[in-house]
């Protein structure tokens, strides 16, 4: 992801980790915040998805800066303590950084 003439920043981080969708994760992690969590692309809220959603037992967590920062030690640090605090209680398998360029989402 080049984009020489663009502003480009960390918006925040998916990290994709191995739980049931009951999952309890932390909802503020040093500057980051529980957005939302998904299973396959849905987003899991309530106990009706229960009922429509099979659990594969992989779940993207979503964690966002209130703000975009720019691409440094301090954002890369907040992400690899969200990751660590999640790995305490869940296996991840990945992690991928959530940009804005030029303020818009570079992420659906």
């Amino acid at each position: 992801m080049s984009n020489q003439n663009g502003k480009r920043e960390i918006a925040g981080v998916d990290i994709f980790i191995e739980a049931p969708f009951q999952a309890k994760l932390p909802t503020d992690i040093g500057g980051l915040k529980l957005a939302h969590v998904a299973s396959r692309g849905t987003k899991l809220k309530g106990n009706e998805l229960e009922k429509r959603i099979l659990d594969v037992g992989w779940l993207c967590a979503r964690y966002l800066f209130d703000t975009p920062h720019p691409a440094n030690s301090e954002t890369d640090a907040a992400i690899l303590r969200a990751m660590e605090t999640i790995g305490a209680s869940y296996a991840w398998s990945s992690a991928i950084k959530l940009y804005h360029l030029d303020g818009h989402p570079q992420f659906s």
